[in-house]
């Protein structure tokens, strides 16, 4: 497999991973199996749905990427930037559930990830 098809891969991989919090805009039940914890009141159900809606577009703008591959850099920063911003106010709260933690988890390892997808972006091709 050549790089630029892993790069893709990694990315489409990555994208859906980014979609999948769309279930909580669907169905308010399953933030409590997916964070931890029961939404209480209309007013976090509002923000929870539009975290998923958020999430989902970046994962469908990384997968656009795929096939857009002008897009894969800005498509890149955001998600780091995302991840990053989610990781830090995850260590910087005292008392996140474990299912918190998780997703946190994932995110560090999707940070890896993209960090391989971008050194492969910027690697001068022959």
């Amino acid at each position: 497999m050549n790089l630029q098809l892993a790069s893709s891969v990694l990315i489409f991989i990555i994208g859906v991973v980014n979609i999948l919090p769309i279930i909580a805009f669907f169905d308010m039940s399953k933030t409590e199996s997916l964070y931890g914890l029961k939404v209480s009141g209309e007013s976090l159900e509002v923000l929870m749905r539009h975290r998923g809606v958020l999430l989902a577009l970046l994962g469908t703008g990384l997968i656009y990427s795929v096939f857009k591959p002008e897009f894969r850099l800005p498509m890149i920063v955001a998600a780091l930037v995302s991840k990053f911003v989610f990781i830090f106010l995850t260590y910087m709260t005292s008392n996140v559930t474990s299912e918190v933690l998780k997703v946190a988890m994932i995110d560090v390892v999707s940070i890896f990830v993209l960090a391989v997808v971008l050194a492969i972006e910027l690697w001068p091709k022959k």
